[in-house]
């Protein structure tokens, strides 16, 4: 997009009520620190905002990407079109056993709203980065639980603009799928229903899930998470990258790190061009080595001008 036309944005995106910033770099927004800057970078203030925001950007036929904690997202060093963040979408209430929470409201937020709730059943999901929108799409699990199995209710924006609400069980969720992942909308919040619990003991599982990710996974560096989905049960990808010797293989500032193998960490300064290469490495040797064909969990987007 020309300087000019980025002016001309700015005021009719900033009156569909949102923040709107220019050039605004993407590392600030991703795990992984890595991301130059977007040409328009748009945070709606609702949800109403946001269905707004993006039927103005499809009339226009103006490219975009949705971006909400930045935990399973690697950026490119511009992105010529506007992104929307879900940062400002981040209510969290409750009633009763039931939680709503808005897309961009973080994974750990929830989970300490359920602490002091005493509500039970998301504690495998702490120490988990990224926003409840992502984690809802790809049906994010750890430590044997899946986000999918708690979500009754889902408020998505289809592709005509439109708000709409549809229970757990229409969502399609398997693992790390669901219908939003294939581009069946855009998730606005979920609904969890969850069980009475003792806050000592939520408290108690909270900290020994954390304590096995901090043990087992490179929390200390900057990362997209978990690189590659299990392509079956009995497929360690960890284990197995760790086997074919790739543990600490580096491609300019990018790592395969020497912590946990099934993760891509950035040690100094790297670019998309340095995971996206590790990433094929990776993939190429697994697949010569087992015949598996690995698919990422993380997104490597691709560049607009």
């Amino acid at each position: 997009m020309a300087r000019r036309e980025l002016i001309d944005y700015f005021g009719s995106l900033y009156m569909l009520g949102a923040d709107v910033r220019l050039n605004e770099p993407l590392k600030w927004h991703t795990t992984i620190r890595i991301g130059g800057p977007a040409s328009v970078f748009v945070s709606p203030y609702s949800c109403e905002s946001l269905s707004e925001t993006i039927g103005f950007l499809r009339s226009e036929k103006i490219p975009y990407r949705i971006i909400g904690g930045g935990s399973n997202v690697v950026c490119p060093d511009r992105y010529g079109g506007v992104v929307v963040s879900t940062r400002n979408l981040n209510l969290v209430k409750s009633s009763g056993e039931r939680v709503l929470v808005e897309a961009g409201a973080s994974v750990n937020s929830l989970l300490w709203h359920c602490l002091s709730k005493e509500l039970t059943g998301m504690e495998f999901l702490a120490g988990l980065p990224g926003s409840i929108g992502g984690a809802v799409l790809m049906n994010a699990g750890a430590f044997g639980g899946e986000i999918g199995e708690r979500v009754t209710k889902i408020l998505y924006l289809d592709d005509k603009s439109r708000l709409i609400e549809i229970d757990g069980k229409s969502a399609g969720f398997s693992y790390r799928n669901s219908i939003f992942r294939s581009g069946g909308g855009i998730v606005l919040g979920a609904e969890f229903s969850l069980e009475s619990g003792e806050k000592s003991e939520i408290r108690r599982k909270m900290t020994e899930i954390l304590g096995k990710r901090l043990e087992k996974q490179p929390l200390e560096e900057p990362s997209a998470g978990s690189v590659f989905m299990r392509p079956r049960p009995d497929f360690y990808v960890g284990s197995t990258i760790e086997r074919l010797g790739l543990k600490s293989l580096r491609v300019g500032g990018a790592e395969v790190s020497a912590k946990h193998a099934g993760f891509i960490v950035n040690k100094q300064s790297a670019s998309q061009s340095d995971v996206a290469t590790l990433v094929e490495i990776v993939k190429k040797r697994v697949r010569e080595s087992t015949g598996v064909d690995l698919r990422t969990e993380i997104e490597i987007w691709k560049e607009v001008e």
